[in-house]
């Protein structure tokens, strides 16, 4: 097995909780969905916090390298907003924030010279696993701002 494959494996696994987070609260509803997407949050804020520390990892000789730490700690001082705008029950704008964080990551990884250089299954795999952890959010959303379930009341 090449290492694509377990990276591809290990990202997939790291995604059943978003998928778990977002769908449970359209099957069971009441007050544990409010929660479930709480979980949805807090996990999410972890693994963009996390993926803002990959930048520490890249080449120190790649191009632009020093604006790709500020801009890798940038995007772990979103993780945080996150995580306070959960604590402050502004569930709405924190989902928002989350899909917009996850797929500007995207971007971001995207324009540097070490993900230009990784296999064309990682940088797919990449962008799949982005396209489903936003999805899972506006799943969220749509539950949030759902008349029929007014789980921010």
């Amino acid at each position: 097995m090449n290492i694509t494959s377990i990276k591809s494996t290990y990202g997939y696994i790291g995604f059943l909780p978003f998928a778990t987070f977002s769908l449970i609260p359209w099957i069971i509803g009441g007050d544990v969905s409010k929660t479930l997407i709480y979980f949805q949050l807090g996990y999410g804020a972890i693994i963009i916090t996390f993926l803002g520390g990959f930048a520490w990892g890249w080449r120190d000789d790649q191009q632009n390298q020093k604006l790709n730490l500020s801009i890798g700690i940038g995007f772990s001082l979103l993780g945080c907003l996150i995580l306070l705008l959960t604590f402050l029950k502004i569930i709405f704008i924190s989902l928002i924030i989350s899909i917009i964080s996850f797929y500007l990551f995207y971007l971001f990884e995207k324009s540097t010279e070490d993900f230009q250089k990784k296999d064309i299954d990682y940088q797919k795999f990449r962008k799949t696993l982005t396209l489903l952890v936003c999805i899972s959010f506006l799943i969220s959303i749509g539950y949030w701002i759902n008349p029929y379930s007014y789980p921010y009341l």
